[in-house]
């Protein structure tokens, strides 16, 4: 039976927002949609989240075997290959651990990776590197001669929350000077708006730029190391 996934956030599922939903192997899809494939859905997975910035929360060391509910949401952290330039989007590709079970890794979110058939071997098989992997980021890579690779995946957008929601959300998190002492929301809040995560025209292009720059060093890299072409 083919499987779909879909992430949406919780209170645009509830019709609060209206916060576009996440089609795995597609791409955004309008909220209207996503209500709709859930409430067709035979049944749905809950991942948690932080609610101040929407990344995964870590789901922790379990065992060797990777779960299912890691594994689903592996796939939804890299979306590709993590390896530079690589689109394989495969949903074949291999989850790895970074750093080894048997030199102490865990089996946790932030040290596995999901990189493709030719770029796992090529982690084994030669000095390119993985780097560190978060909850929301997936890992860079250093190349053989050193050069760092950051991750290439777009960072989590903070949802969009009621303003009820989001000042007490504001009042529980004591890093704000505004909100010191704040513990509920009230219609006089002084907390400030969230601060949009769309990013801007300007900042597109400049990431163009960078992706396209960083194809070309790759593209040397590469002409050094042959077991990476």
């Amino acid at each position: 039976m083919a499987q779909v996934l879909v992430t949406v956030p919780a209170f645009s599922l509830l019709g609060l927002t209206e916060e576009p939903a996440l089609l795995d192997g597609y791409g955004p899809i309008p909220p209207s949609m996503a209500r709709a494939l859930v409430a067709e859905a035979p049944s749905f997975r809950r991942v948690l989240t932080d609610p101040r910035d929407g990344a995964p929360l870590e789901i922790g060391r379990t065992s060797y075997r990777i779960p299912k509910p890691i594994r689903q949401w592996l796939r939804l952290r890299d979306a590709k290959c993590t390896f530079p330039a690589c689109n394989n989007h495969s949903l074949d590709n291999d989850a790895d651990h970074l750093l080894a079970w048997a030199r102490g890794g865990p089996t946790g979110i932030s040290n596995l990776s999901q990189p493709c058939p030719k770029h796992h071997r090529l982690k084994h098989g030669s000095a390119w590197a993985p780097t560190a992997a978060t909850a929301n980021d997936p890992p860079g890579w250093t190349s053989p001669t050193g050069r760092h690779y950051p991750s290439e995946q777009p960072d989590w957008e903070p949802p969009h929350w009621p303003p009820q929601i989001q000042a007490i959300l504001n009042g529980l998190d004591p890093g704000l000077p505004e909100n010191h002492g704040l513990t509920s929301f009230t219609s006089h809040s002084t907390a400030p708006p969230p601060a949009s995560g769309t990013p801007t025209i300007a900042t597109r292009l400049g990431r163009k730029r960078e992706l396209l720059h960083r194809a070309k060093s790759l593209k040397r890299e590469r002409n050094q190391d042959p077991l990476a072409a």
